[in-house]
């Protein structure tokens, strides 16, 4: 697929041509507003996948205000579908400059940037998006990670947030530790590590095909993004019970830009970028949050037990097999010649300070 974009290549030189009209207004056929960041026209690709939703949003935020901004003159055209490019290459197609920004999951392919995985550990002290958001931006900024991104010829521009990880399911609900043993679970990852190391089986099913595995049994829950992918399925109506604050973890989805097309741009265009990338967090939280908020009305509607665990008993989990999983992501990126566990400390370090709202 990158192939067939691989006359793309020259992009960055047709950008810097373009940027010799920096400070000249263009107009604008049918534009009622006058530029407030001048600059020349430049129009970006931006490669991902399925099509628009949550965790989309921000992207599609920063891509408006961008836009406005500059009255049109510059542009990022997201491309959903996977037209441009499979989500595991869209990190080569990056390098190579196939399209001028990409958003990609290190899940997809861990040994490509083993570093970055760390922001999928599960129990990361990550309770919200607005505080996930600052823990990535401040993540991607240190030195180990930051190589990472050049590796590839990329520079991070904003993370398609996922919001956290909880389980729902039918049956007995999971009040306390011991009643995770024994269940049968739909859990990939880190995630699905932990959920084995409390003494549950777990699987990784289709999603399309979790509704019918649990309303027949052969699944006891399900661990998703919390509460927009459990509405998405409509498992809350073969449910009885979900969790709330589990806070099983996330899944990193950063996106970030060709490193030739971002040093091209005009001083005045990255720094809008980085003047609309806070905006466009705070414009996905609020998505999340209406989405929420439709969503646990239905789940109520439905009759569901929401299972709240003490934090003495959330402590308890993270003790028994977040620790431990953490350590093991450490040892296995030490082996690799990476700091892992500077790694991870910084992760948590981070973690706690946006807690403590420093």
């Amino acid at each position: 697929m990158i192939a067939k974009y691989a006359k793309r290549l020259g992009v960055g030189a047709v950008v810097a041509a373009l940027a010799i009209g920096v400070g000249v207004v263009v107009a604008v056929p049918g534009s009622a507003k006058a530029a407030e960041v001048e600059g020349p026209k430049v129009n970006w690709l931006l490669s991902t996948w399925g099509k628009r939703r949550g965790m989309t949003e921000g992207i599609e935020e920063l891509a408006k205000r961008v836009s406005d901004a500059t009255a049109g003159n510059f542009t990022i055209s997201i491309q959903y579908g996977a037209t441009l490019s499979d989500p595991k290459e869209n990190l080569d197609g990056l390098k190579i400059g196939a399209f001028e920004a990409a958003m990609f999951c290190p899940m997809y392919h861990p040994g490509k940037v083993p570093a970055m995985t760390g922001l999928d550990l599960a129990f990361l002290p990550i309770f919200d998006s607005a505080s996930r958001a600052k823990i990535h931006e401040v993540f991607f900024k240190h030195p180990v990670i930051a190589k990472e991104f050049d590796d590839w010829n990329a520079v991070p521009l904003i993370s398609a947030l996922m919001p956290g990880y909880e389980v729902m399911g039918r049956g007995k609900p999971p009040l306390k530790v011991a009643d995770w043993k024994g269940l049968r679970l739909h859990a990939g990852g880190g995630m699905g590590a932990v959920m084995r190391a409390l003494g549950a089986t777990t699987m990784t099913l289709p999603a399309p095909e979790t509704y019918q595995s649990l309303e027949r049994g052969m699944i006891d829950g399900l661990a998703f993004p919390f509460t927009y992918a459990f509405a998405a399925y409509r498992l809350h109506e073969v449910s009885n019970w979900y969790t709330e604050n589990l806070a099983l973890g996330s899944t990193s989805c950063p996106v970030a830009t060709n490193k030739d097309a971002y040093n091209a741009l005009p001083q005045q265009y990255k720094d809008l970028l980085e003047a609309a990338k806070w905006p466009a967090y705070e414009h996905q939280r609020k998505a999340f949050a209406k989405i929420d908020e439709k969503n646990l009305a239905a789940f109520k509607k439905a009759g569901l037990t929401a299972v709240r665990y003490p934090d003495d008993v959330r402590e308890e989990l993270v003790e028994k097999v977040a620790r431990p999983s953490w350590d093991a992501w450490a040892a296995a990126r030490e082996a690799e010649g990476l700091p892992g566990k500077e790694l991870l400390d910084f992760l948590l370090l981070q973690a706690a300070k946006t807690t403590a709202g420093n």
